[in-house]
């Protein structure tokens, strides 16, 4: 199936994508139709198929368009030069956070509390896989810490779940009552949770000289 490609059916495209976050947002995946969403864009339901096979489709380019902005939010930490691995992992938790408060974020965190687990119980989309690359990106810059003498010798994917853990409480936290203590400040938050995940992590003679 053709995608219109010129920028008019780009800004479609992402017209689509918008009306179907929100919507989705709040009235569930299963609680929203095409025709739903073509009406909130101002097309007919027909002209959603110039641009996704299907809801299910809509759903999965929602999901690949966050991964890719984990992504971007990722590289700079991922790539860039380790002067101090503490301050890396601070930075890590807090760019982390800001994330998890934005609008679409939050909209999309409430989409998979409602209907994610739904959805993948009945294969029609796989959470894990789709997670995968800002996963493997965290793994990738843990793996640096390793390597330059930051963090003890341990199963990354552990190390990953240790460490991202405590920051999706507060995600989770934050979406039932923003104005808890440990909410409102987030970098306070954050620095806490990386002197606590090094006092198990952190290579046991310091980063070698």
């Amino acid at each position: 199936m053709a995608r219109p490609r010129n920028a008019d059916g780009q800004r479609t495209r992402q017209a689509i994508l918008d009306a179907a976050l929100d919507l989705f947002a709040e009235k569930g995946f299963f609680g929203t139709s095409l025709r739903d969403v073509a009406a909130a864009v101002g097309v007919r339901e027909s002209a959603l198929y110039n641009y996704f096979a299907g809801k299910d489709a809509l759903f999965e380019a929602l999901l690949a368009a966050h991964q890719h902005s984990k992504l971007e939010q990722l590289s700079p930490l991922a790539d860039g030069p380790i002067g101090d691995g503490r301050a890396l992992l601070q930075q890590l938790a807090i760019t982390t956070l800001a994330g998890f408060v934005t609008r679409r974020e939050q909209k999309l965190f409430r989409i998979l509390m409602s209907d994610g687990v739904r959805l993948a119980k009945l294969g029609r989309i796989n959470l894990y896989e789709r997670m995968g690359s800002s996963r493997e990106r965290l793994h990738e810059i843990l793996r640096r810490l390793i390597r330059e003498g930051w963090l003890r010798r341990a199963d990354v994917n552990v190390l990953g779940m240790a460490f991202i853990s405590p920051l999706i409480v507060w995600r989770q936290l934050h979406a039932i009552n923003a104005d808890l203590p440990m909410i409102r400040n987030p970098r306070a938050y954050a620095r806490r949770h990386v002197d606590q995940f090094l006092l198990g992590a952190a290579a046991s003679k310091g980063r070698p000289s």
